[in-house]
């Protein structure tokens, strides 16, 4: 009698990740943005609730005015300021 035959999965999801695979990949995050933003930018990005963000980003861009910070965000400016071309 012929063996059964194999047949491929019925579906191909991936199992989900366990916990310390999770752990490992928040940790690389965590690394990635404190490197790339700062301790004070990653605990933002990570640790805050998006309202808590919203409300500490509204915080921040208060004191910058406050102070006499600039709006102008030079690189990200395609034009210089203060120029009259139209487009």
């Amino acid at each position: 009698m012929a063996e059964a035959m194999k047949r491929a999965p019925i579906n191909y999801r991936k199992r989900p990740w366990s916990k310390e695979k999770i752990g490992r990949v928040r940790e690389i995050e965590r690394d990635f943005h404190e490197r790339a933003f700062g301790d004070e930018l990653a605990r933002v990005n990570l640790d805050m609730t998006i309202e808590e963000r919203h409300r500490y980003l509204q915080w921040m861009r208060e004191m910058a005015r406050k102070h006499g910070v600039p709006r102008t965000r030079g690189a990200f400016e395609l034009k210089e300021p203060g120029s009259s071309e139209a487009e």
